[in-house]
């Protein structure tokens, strides 16, 4: 679903970036440039979408859609990101406020091998946790695990991943 795609694109983009940056602590030891990541994500549970005003019908409609997006089970994506010295000096998470969010970051460990944090986001009726763990195997890999919980209009759902990352080259070409 286009909903949990986009959601959860920006979320592990954001963990790529958090994992490798920190103002009050030595950053994770990877190399700048371009990166490919491998995500498989997963679900369970129904969005915080309020479907409470929608006529039965299309209300039922993206129930059953959302219920047979959740039995294909995970879903892998590949995406590129450029991760530049700007980014490993400013907060990543401040980015992913979605219109309407607070969001607060507090880093629960870090160090030049190992990243983990965790990000709560409210605001429009609705709670996002994104808990994240990062290990640099070198300068040149990464890999971790997310778990996005969202809460909201008397739902839950919850997500959990896993990434693997590899740097390609210096060079983001047009990509920043």
């Amino acid at each position: 679903m286009n909903f949990h795609h986009a959601r959860t694109s920006g979320l592990l983009l954001s963990a790529l970036l958090v994992a490798a940056t920190s103002a009050a602590a030595t950053p994770l030891n990877v190399k700048l440039g371009l990166w490919e990541s491998t995500t498989t994500t997963e679900s369970s549970g129904m969005p915080p979408i309020d479907t409470s005003s929608m006529p039965p019908e299309q209300r039922a409609r993206i129930e059953a859609m959302l219920r047979k997006r959740q039995a294909q089970g995970p879903r892998t994506r590949v995406f590129k990101t450029c991760l530049t010295k700007e980014k490993l000096e400013r907060d990543p998470f401040a980015n992913s406020a979605q219109g309407g969010e607070s969001c607060s970051t507090h880093m629960i460990s870090q160090s030049s091998t190992h990243w983990q944090g965790k990000t709560v986001c409210t605001g429009n009726g609705r709670r996002r946790e994104v808990t994240i763990n990062y290990s640099a195997l070198s300068r040149e890999r990464v890999k971790g695990t997310i778990r996005v919980r969202l809460s909201g209009a008397g739902r839950e759902m919850e997500i959990h991943g896993s990434i693997a990352g590899k740097w390609l080259g210096p060079d983001c070409g047009k990509l920043r």
